[in-house]
């Protein structure tokens, strides 16, 4: 790794840090992706717990329980 590329992710760090108009562009995109996270884990969560439940009311109960 030669220095020019060592020094980018710190060149990043420095303009978000003296640039308003550039730290709030950061912020609103790291906002927006961590609002996308949250929903698609949340997503994944909710399909998680729907297959619980249709296993838990197969052994049960020897339903296939609700379909999606």
């Amino acid at each position: 790794m030669n220095p020019q590329q060592a020094s980018q992710p710190l060149a990043e760090l420095v303009r978000i840090e003296s640039d308003p108009a550039y730290r709030a562009l950061f912020c609103a995109e790291l906002d927006a992706a961590i609002r996308v996270r949250f929903a698609n884990r949340a997503a994944v969560v909710a399909e998680v717990q729907a297959a619980a439940d249709r296993l838990r009311a197969l052994i049960l109960h020897g339903e296939p329980g609700p379909s999606t």
